[in-house]
């Protein structure tokens, strides 16, 4: 057994990595929401920490590529252990089948991670309107837990929806709401409950608006169209 002095000693060292890697991924994180990844140099990041060692970054990450995918990984752990108790709160109380608790329970570890102080909403925004940044710094085998929500949870409003239209209501309320909520972190602006309440009835009626004839009629002819006859600027998710 080694000496009581060497454990002690290791443990310090141990615990002084650890709060030495939550700065700097909390200094990349702020720099990261103004800036986006790309705008930003481990420089600059490790200036923002206070650190005095060149290679502090690589030496915890490897690489900015490690860094913001080691960051995701650790703000995404309370966002998900949060996720999962409102998850079983709306299971015991058996509304699961309310699209508004849906929305919920994408929306309130967002605004909670906000009200905390983080800039982590405004990163993912930042992150999120690049898609080349955002399949490069994603962590490998990781699921983003706010965009699987709504397949966790039976509304029966989605279910005959084509998948088509489903899968871009999903997009475009996690779009949304990163963007709104974002914004807010950014200005320092509070959101107050009832204003968190209107936006998610918006979320709400965006998630669930009926498909008009005219998409049905369009989703009908384009599927007609084969993939190479058609336009070479469109998103995947169209």
């Amino acid at each position: 057994m080694p000496p009581e002095n060497d454990v002690t000693s290791t443990r310090r060292r141990h615990t002084t990595g650890e709060a030495t890697r939550e700065l700097l991924m909390i200094s990349a994180e702020r720099l990261f929401a103004w800036h986006g990844v790309e705008g930003v140099t481990l420089r600059e990041i490790q200036i923002q920490a206070g650190q005095s060692n060149s290679s502090v970054i690589t030496y915890h990450f490897g690489s900015k590529a490690g860094l913001v995918r080691a960051l995701i990984e650790f703000r995404y752990k309370t966002i998900d252990a949060r996720r999962t108790v409102l998850l079983e709160e709306s299971r015991t109380e058996n509304n699961l089948h309310d699209p508004r608790t849906a929305v919920w329970l994408i929306v309130r570890p967002l605004a909670e991670s906000i009200d905390s102080g983080e800039m982590f909403v405004t990163f993912l925004a930042k992150l999120n309107e690049n898609p080349s940044a955002l399949g490069e710094y994603w962590p490998r085998q990781f699921e983003d837990s706010t965009v699987d929500v709504l397949n966790q949870i039976p509304l029966e409003v989605l279910a005959d929806m084509p998948d088509r239209i489903r899968r871009g209501r999903e997009i475009q309320l996690y779009n949304s709401v990163l963007h709104m909520l974002g914004d807010h972190a950014r200005r320092q602006h509070h959101i107050s409950e009832a204003r968190l309440s209107s936006y998610v009835d918006g979320w709400v009626g965006m998630l669930t608006a009926p498909v008009s004839a005219d998409t049905s009629s369009l989703l009908k002819t384009d599927a007609a169209v084969p993939r190479t006859h058609r336009g070479s600027t469109g998103s995947a998710h169209d």
